[in-house]
């Protein structure tokens, strides 16, 4: 059910967990909480839908690489950026959870097997299509990998009749935390303020923050200076490693022997490199996106490599008289980037209308961010051209030496990763393998802000996976105090 802002002290001790942010994260903890009988109080900060009042909080900085204005970069209204999502969805590799030889910060304190149970409940709750396994390709050094591409599930809509009518879920709109307290390393209360300048506090046994890649570390930031580094003391890791997947249009192919990829059969075909790749080429995780092209554009392509490479035009134009179906294609990729500690998330000095500061992104690419682009697209360049299944042209800026990253277009997934990141221990990150914050018993974070590490594959599914992996924590956790209080847990 909903409740109004104005009445939420009427219930200020009816809260098992208070989740704050109602995204991707924040509704499949809510929803999966309260079915089972948790009494749960969702805060949301924007509205019902869009308003510019809530999306205006979201105005930033950017220092460093070209980037996509923060403002735009996510949205701030019940469903989160759930609401613009494209749908694309696939679990990370197994090896993105262990450290790559060539950078050690990628290393989980989990490994994929601590999702794994949650993988079937993550796909039923984003309402995602199954995919085929991944195979590797002979010869190749890629492996052809597989992204459910369904229809995107917009949360609020999929769980409108379970935030309406739920009798253990409660939501409340215009719900803006603004600080926290603690005492003895537990959270005492939230508070809350709506676009009025309405206060409110709100006490619960949990607290859930789950605001999103960039807000988690915000609003952590603020609270700890609030309370002089109480909710966080060891805080130099926290707005740090904060990560991205930049994005490029990075080329085009011709494609001779279209079944060896999938190509015959399917417009998109995603390419990886293979572990044993990542090792030889000393390079982070990428995935390669082959578009394929319609019959004029590859005959276009044709025509524009008969001055630079005249006898294999010639012969691409024997084959196409007999008859053979030579295919182009269009290349863009997704690549991981490197965690670094300079990368971050900081506040401002300026003030949004809540009197929280603003955002500043701090973040470049780094030099084997710009490595494994290159090495990825020579890896399946080097592929094509040794197996006679086709040639491949890079994109200028690649084959420009040192690689010029690109200024304008698409420049990143929106994929908001690190900040808040997990770790065995406080010295190295933010919260510990449960997704706690390490000085507070009774304080969690949700989403992908906890990532150590990117992989290159977009982070939704993976985020709820660690989602509904809490909420089993929390229920562990809820059924203890409940057997220490002497009372039976919840049915």
């Amino acid at each position: 059910m909903y409740i109004a802002f104005e009445d939420i002290n009427e219930h200020s001790n009816a809260w098992d967990v208070c989740i704050i942010g109602a995204g991707a994260a924040g509704i499949s903890m809510a929803v999966t909480l309260a079915e089972r009988g948790h009494r749960v109080l969702l805060c949301e900060g924007g509205d019902a839908d869009y308003s510019e009042r809530s999306q205006e909080c979201y105005r930033g900085d950017v220092v460093g690489d070209p980037y996509i204005p923060l403002y735009g970069a996510r949205l701030r209204h019940l469903g989160g950026s759930t609401n613009h999502w494209g749908g694309i969805c696939r679990p990370l590799d197994r090896y993105d959870f262990n450290a790559k030889a060539v950078a050690s910060e990628t290393a989980w304190p989990i490994g994929r097997d601590a999702l794994v149970p949650y993988y079937s409940a993550a796909v039923t709750m984003l309402g995602l299509e199954p995919t085929p396994a991944d195979h590797v390709v002979p010869e190749a050094g890629l492996k052809r990998i597989y992204f459910s591409l369904g229809h995107p599930t917009r949360m609020k809509e999929k769980y409108a009749a379970t935030l309406s009518d739920s009798t253990t879920l409660t939501c409340c709109l215009t719900a803006n935390l603004v600080a926290l307290e603690t005492q003895a390393g537990k959270v005492t209360s939230a508070t809350f303020s709506n676009y009025r300048g309405d206060y409110r506090k709100v006490q619960a046994r949990y607290f859930v923050l789950a605001c999103g890649g960039i807000e988690n570390s915000r609003l952590l930031l603020w609270c700890n200076q609030q309370l002089d580094g109480q909710l966080i003391p060891q805080a130099d890791t926290l707005g740090r490693y904060w990560m991205e997947h930049p994005h490029a249009t990075v080329g085009k192919a011709l494609i001779f022997e279209p079944a060896a990829l999938g190509l015959d059969e399917d417009y998109n075909v995603f390419l990886s490199p293979t572990a044993r790749s990542l090792r030889s080429r000393q390079i982070l995780n990428c995935g390669l996106r082959l578009h394929r092209m319609n019959a004029e554009a590859t005959q276009e392509l044709i025509d524009e490599l008969a001055e630079q490479a005249p006898a294999l035009v010639g012969r691409l134009r024997i084959w196409q008289a007999q008859g053979r179906v030579v295919h182009g294609a269009f290349l863009r990729a997704a690549w991981e980037q490197e965690p670094r500690y300079d990368n971050r998330i900081e506040l401002s000095d300026e003030l949004d209308k809540l009197g929280v500061p603003r955002s500043r992104l701090v973040w470049r690419q780094s030099e084997l961010d710009r490595h494994t682009i290159r090495e990825s697209m020579l890896l399946l360049g080097e592929y094509l051209r040794d197996n006679e299944v086709g040639r491949l042209q890079m994109a200028d800026w690649l084959a420009d030496t040192p690689v010029q990253l690109p200024t304008e277009g698409e420049l990143a997934g929106r994929h908001h990763m690190g900040g808040t990141r997990m770790s065995l221990v406080a010295e190295t990150g933010i919260v510990n393998p449960d997704c706690r914050l390490f000085a507070q018993e009774n304080c969690y974070l949700a989403g992908s802000s906890v990532f150590a590490s990117a992989g290159h594959a977009n982070p939704t599914l993976t985020l709820v996976q660690l989602a509904l992996r809490l909420c089993d924590h929390l229920e562990s956790r809820l059924a203890q105090n409940a057997s220490e209080a002497g009372a039976a847990p919840p049915a």
